[in-house]
Formats: C-alpha cells, structure tokens, sequence
C-alpha cells in the first residue's frame, strides 16, 4: 500500500481534468481494503469519472491486477479478475480463448472492478449477462465476502452499488461465467450487417473493436468518458406521444412497456454535435461523446447542463450523466 498526498488525478482519468486529491491511496492487495475508512471514494480506471479541481475526500485506487480461470465443466468456464485488471483485457483475452460472452463489451475503458457498479454494456450485452459473482470488502463487517450476481438488482447502467450499497461495499474482484459454446450476439445495428461473416467471439472482438474505434476518440488522444449521458427510458405510451410531435425519433425496445431513445440522437437535433463551448466539447463523430479540451470539471458540468436544457426544452425528457463526479 502506498499514501499519496496532493496527488495529481489528471493522469488517473480519461476526462483528465486539473485534479489533486489531499490523499490518495494505492491499494495492491484485496486484504488492503481493510484501512477503508468510512467516506473514503474509489476511483478505478477512471473511464467514469469527473474529478472537482480540488478533493478532499480520501482516494483508495485499486492496482493489483489478474485473471483466471477457477471452474470449469464442459459447458464454461469461471473466469475470476482482479478488481484493477483493465476491462479491456479481460474481453480480449476470453475472446482470444474462444469464450462466448464479454466479446462484444470490447475495448469499454476502465478496470474490472468498476464495471457491476454501472453494469457495462454495449452492442446488446450487459455485464449482468455473464457475471457469476462479486467478491466485496464488507465495510461493516469488515471482512471479505462474495454476493451472487442476482442480489445486485442490475438494470440499464445500474446496480445497487450506485445505491443503497455504496457506502458499504468495495468491489475486490469478479467472477464471471463464460461459455464454451455459446451465440454470438450480432442482432445489433453495426455487428448485424456483418453477421454472415462472424463466427467466433474473436471476429466479434474484432468487429466491435473497429466499430468502436471507428465512432470514439481515444482518451489517450482526446480526453473523454466515453457516453457521457444515459439514453432517456420512457413507457410506450410516453414514446407514441413524443412520435406524434417528432415522427423521426429513434427508439429500442428496452423491456416490457419500454422504449429506450438514444440521447445522441436528442443532442445531436438539439444543435450540440460538433459544438465546443471555450475548453470542452461534443465530438464530432458521435454526440454522445464529451471532450475535453483542457477544460476543469466546473466547465465540464456547466456545459453538460447546457445540453440537458435544451434536450429538456425541446422534448420533455430528462437526459442523465454517466459519470461520477469526485469531489
């Protein structure tokens, strides 16, 4: 374990803000979550993230890292990762195995450890689909313990660690159950057209990694979070009303009685695709994509805001951020 005072958090977020932590703790071992204290924060890979320019609050940041298999029969495997392996790796290497089931969460930014708390998904696949277990480090009980993934009441980008557990439990690692013969999920606009020529969950590794690559800037690059706002749920009821004043809106089904509108579409005809207000931005290629030109978090969120009022004032809908704010 290493303390880190007035520690620069720019380098440890893909929004990269202007950003120092009073205090910030590496933790290299599962059994180091023990010096947790209450109120402490936890910042993985920080793909989720907007850091405050100044955050006083305590900073645990997970470092050990690993993946491997710890079960298996002849239908699949239990793949347990360490809550600081980066995600991306975990989708590469059961894709490269030819396992069926993280291939289309490829290239999603930030480390395995954050990924049940927002319950990652892309291209028709949510983590709640292939996670077995959690492995958390029980602030009341001070004590390691594993929680079935079914007591984690995943949704869209939701879990109970954004909830009622958040101030108790630290994700330490994950367990996810892989198949060995699985389907490949190609029903998604982007992997649908090319479907004929998918056979394996490596093409489908490949596919979406190029699609991905092919729509979002690299952090590294250009700084962003990735999707910065949730896409609006409404009944569809709700929808067939927002139809009638707007025939071309898009949807996806999203459950019994629900429609999913995808917010890039809503900010893109609300004029905000390509825009850029003093140091931040909305990418050019895909509206769902904040970047950040150097601009501090207070400028990020006063921009963001700027957004959600106008989708609000044109279409009655409420958009959402992803990200965390750390402060």
């Amino acid at each position: 374990m290493q303390t880190l005072y007035h520690a620069d958090l720019a380098p440890r977020h893909t929004l990269a803000c202007p950003s120092l932590a009073r205090e910030l703790v590496l933790i290299e071992s599962a059994e180091e979550w023990r010096t947790a204290a209450p109120g402490d924060r936890i910042l993985g890979g920080g793909s989720n993230t907007i850091c405050r320019e100044e955050i006083q609050t305590r900073i645990l940041c997970p470092q050990y890292r690993g993946q491997r298999v710890i079960g298996e029969d002849a239908d699949s495997v239990l793949l347990q990762v360490q809550a600081g392996e980066p995600w991306y790796a975990v989708a590469a290497w059961s894709a490269s195995e030819g396992w069926y089931g993280a291939e289309n969460l490829a290239l999603i930014p930030g480390s395995a450890g954050a990924a049940p708390v927002q319950n990652i998904g892309a291209y028709g696949v949510e983590l709640q689909h292939l996670l077995e277990r959690v492995q958390v480090y029980d602030r009341d009980e001070r004590r390691l313990r594993d929680i079935p993934a079914a007591d984690c009441r995943f949704a869209y980008r939701d879990s109970r660690f954004k909830h009622d557990w958040r101030e108790r439990y630290i994700i330490s690692a994950i367990t996810l159950r892989l198949s060995k013969r699985g389907t490949l999920h190609t029903a998604y606009p982007g992997l649908r057209e090319q479907a004929d020529d998918l056979h394996h969950p490596a093409d489908v590794h490949a596919a979406v990694s190029a699609l991905r690559r092919g729509k979002l800037p690299d952090p590294a690059a250009l700084p962003n979070a990735g999707s910065f706002f949730h896409n609006p749920v409404v009944s569809s009821a709700q929808y067939a009303a927002l139809c009638e004043k707007h025939p071309a809106m898009p949807s996806f089904a999203a459950g019994a009685d629900a429609v999913k509108i995808p917010a890039a579409w809503l900010i893109e005809q609300s004029g905000f695709k390509g825009a850029r207000d003093g140091k931040v931005g909305i990418y050019a290629e895909h509206a769902l994509v904040l970047v950040n030109y150097g601009g501090t978090a207070t400028e990020i969120l006063a921009f963001a805001a700027e957004i959600q009022r106008a989708v609000q004032s044109r279409y009655g809908l409420a958009l959402n951020i992803e990200p965390t704010v750390l402060a």
